[in-house]
């Protein structure tokens, strides 16, 4: 099982059926997530109502991304470099 408190983010959880999502439930679903890097969502439906679970990072998370960008876009050699947009970002 994937220890929790070794990731960058926590889990997000909305939804009518929350109540059903138990804590064992919930390192399940961080494991699905941690192993899954692409997978944005994960839509849960339970006797209640869906659950849709995500990522949730710290507020300070884009800064430390762009003062990486920053530090790699500044070294020799470097032309360009491009991330591609996440949930929430322009393009």
């Amino acid at each position: 099982m994937t220890d929790t408190s070794r990731l960058s983010w926590q889990l997000l959880m909305v939804g009518p059926g929350i109540d059903r999502i138990t804590p064992d439930i919930q390192d399940k679903l961080a494991s699905l997530l941690d192993l899954l890097p692409a997978t944005a969502t994960i839509n849960v439906q339970t006797d209640a109502g869906y659950v849709t679970i995500s990522r949730d990072w710290p507020s300070h998370r884009m800064e430390t991304v762009d003062s990486l960008v920053d530090e790699i876009a500044a070294a020799p050699g470097i032309t360009h470099i491009a991330l591609p947009a996440s949930e929430g970002q322009g393009s």
